[in-house]
């Protein structure tokens, strides 16, 4: 027995070091690497709730007034990507946040300020104090690729820094937000998993570059994981650093769905149709004219009013664009540059397609002109109405109504909710002639 013994040490004492170093695989590699970079989030919320009972509704003016404060706390994952301290997360995780803790990997914990969010591309920016701490910058190039390995680590379900490894299953995911409704066709897939509380962390490949931001966007999805890819973060990171907020890119051109029937025909993809060309927009400039069809962009397909959107929320003011058009049979390539969109988009596109001129009065807006024959006209709104709200927002003057629009115009319709005497109206108009 002893001299099985002293054999199986001689020969382990042989084994040559690089096979004692297989377990250091790529994957343990990148997670030492980027792994202090991902932080943890806990973000505390207020809520007051006014008290009521039976006897209250019941007899009023016996009720004793009074409310009670809830706390609640929400946890999620967050990634430091800047020397200065700049952190991602996602809009949803920090929402109504009286207060929000970071903890970091070796344990310290400090307060971050909100410096931007966006509730659109569901991305929040945090500030902490993080001199000589690790950072994780976003990738530069969008290259991923369908069945690589893509690490996620964030923090599920309240477990730190917890590591899952899968593959990068489908890229241009088109996944919709069950809080906001918002559909999005750009988002990454993989089978790494993503539960609750990784909202917000870190999706790296193989070479360590943080390729997108995690979402818990399903809650009850099996394998099936979501991340908002680096491209769109880095396109409201240097927005919301900027400006404060997201810049909408414009291009002039309001679209529509295409008819089946004359698509078949045609034996054209399905693409969407142009419904508006804006006079004085780079789309007018470069030519294009209603009924043309946008088959793709920058090289992309597309095939619906989603895709649509996607390209404009990848798109800031300046940038250069191409679609590829369809036009009367022949096909053409055509190159635009992006702009920002008109300071009083909302008041053209309300006078263009419902037919009604704004007007602020005190902190009301008003309806000041309705044209006869319109969908205004027709819906029997008149002089004097109030717009109390556009597409859900609340509105106290022409600039709020600019500024949703604006910001909103690749909807296929608004959302005008009208005030007269004590009544409340929601009515919806189509954003097309």
């Amino acid at each position: 027995m002893r001299r099985v013994l002293v054999t199986a040490i001689v020969l382990a004492a042989s084994v040559p070091l690089a096979a004692q170093s297989l377990r250091r695989t790529p994957v343990v590699q990148v997670v030492e690497r980027v792994r202090p970079a991902v932080v943890n989030l806990t973000a505390r919320q207020v809520v007051t709730v006014h008290r009521r009972s039976l006897f209250d509704d019941l007899f009023p003016e016996f009720g004793s007034p009074g409310s009670e404060v809830y706390t609640s706390l929400s946890l999620g994952s967050g990634v430091l990507i800047s020397p200065d301290g700049v952190i991602v997360t996602n809009e949803h995780v920090i929402e109504g946040a009286a207060e929000i803790k970071v903890r970091f990997a070796d344990g310290k914990s400090v307060d971050a300020e909100v410096i931007g969010s966006d509730a659109d591309a569901d991305l929040a920016m945090l500030r902490v104090p993080a001199k000589g701490r690790p950072y994780l910058p976003l990738a530069e190039q969008d290259d991923a690729m369908i069945g690589e390995t893509v690490i996620a680590i964030g923090n599920p379900l309240g477990l730190e820094n917890t590591v899952t490894v899968g593959v990068l299953s489908a890229r241009d995911r088109t996944v919709t937000s069950p809080s906001t409704r918002r559909v999005y066709t750009d988002f990454l897939q993989t089978d790494a998993s993503i539960n609750p509380g990784n909202s917000g962390g870190a999706l790296v490949d193989l070479d360590g570059r943080l390729v997108g931001i995690n979402t818990a966007i399903i809650g009850d999805a099996q394998g099936i994981g979501f991340a908002i890819p680096a491209k769109r973060v880095r396109r409201v990171v240097n927005d919301l650093l900027r400006y404060g907020h997201v810049q909408a890119a414009w291009l002039g051109i309001f679209v529509k769905a295409r008819g089946e029937t004359s698509r078949r025909a045609r034996g054209e993809n399905e693409g969407v149709e142009v419904a508006d060309v804006f006079p004085e927009s780079p789309a007018a400039a470069a030519g294009l004219s209603r009924g043309a069809a946008l088959q793709a962009g920058n090289g992309r397909p597309i095939t619906g009013r989603d895709d649509y959107a996607t390209l404009l929320a990848q798109l800031a003011p300046g940038d250069r664009v191409t679609l590829e058009v369809t036009e009367r049979s022949s096909s053409r390539v055509v190159a635009l540059r992006a702009t920002r969109p008109p300071a009083d988009l909302g008041e053209q596109v309300l006078l263009r397609y419902v037919g009604v001129k704004l007007a602020t009065r005190g902190k009301r807006v008003v309806i000041s002109r309705v044209v006869p024959g319109s969908r205004a006209d027709e819906a029997g709104l008149s002089a004097g109405d109030a717009v109390l709200q556009v597409n859900g927002e609340g509105v106290g003057n022409v600039e709020d109504v600019n500024r949703i629009i604006g910001r909103e115009h690749t909807r296929s319709s608004v959302m005008l909710v009208i005030g007269r005497g004590p009544f409340a109206y929601q009515l919806p108009f189509p954003m097309s002639p």
